[in-house]
């Protein structure tokens, strides 16, 4: 059971929640405020906040959402985080990953059939996100190898402290798993 509220938008009354809970529907893509958000609208200026981070490290920047969503779904399944690996998992089929590459993402992502380039993504921001510590300047340099930029690491890398901690939210507050058509 859920630890805080899930303010639904039909009960939103604070100004400032009612103004996040438009982005978000407008700007995710998928026609809805996700419970995570919804149980973060208790304290109207934490929700702007989670939300503008999400925002900017995942639906902005140069590297596409998919693959940061399949770093995030890595990150949350080592973490045995269901919130994130199912809405995310979901998310991804919506945006229309293959059915195919995402039964592999969970079953034995390193055999995906993803590029090369991509698996050394998910690999080092799996790594990012779970063991950080056990990054080296060799991983660094296999994404340089790929031409990714310093920009584009950092994505990778915001990426998995973005995973990393929405795990911690979601598993303390024991966020539910929203209803995904």
């Amino acid at each position: 059971m859920a630890r805080f509220p899930l303010v639904a938008e039909s009960e939103a009354s604070d100004l400032l929640v009612v103004a996040v809970y438009n982005e978000i529907r407008q700007e995710l893509g998928f026609g809805m405020v996700p419970n995570i958000f919804k149980s973060m609208a208790i304290s109207p200026g934490l929700l702007r906040a989670h939300w503008d981070k999400f925002r900017a490290t995942i639906l902005r920047g140069s590297l596409p959402r998919t693959i940061k969503e399949m770093v995030g779904v890595l990150i949350s399944r080592a973490n045995g985080s269901v919130y994130a690996c199912s809405v995310h998992l979901h998310g991804l089929s919506v945006l229309g990953v293959a059915d195919e590459v995402l039964e592999m993402l969970v079953a034995d992502w390193q055999n995906c059939p993803l590029p090369e380039r991509e698996k050394d993504i998910l690999r080092f921001g799996l790594l990012a996100g779970t063991d950080a510590l056990r990054l080296t300047d060799a991983d660094f340099a296999i994404l340089r190898a790929h031409d990714l930029s310093d920009a584009e690491i950092f994505e990778i890398v915001a990426t998995a402290d973005l995973f990393a901690s929405v795990n911690v939210y979601t598993d303390s507050a024991d966020v539910e798993v929203d209803q995904l058509a």
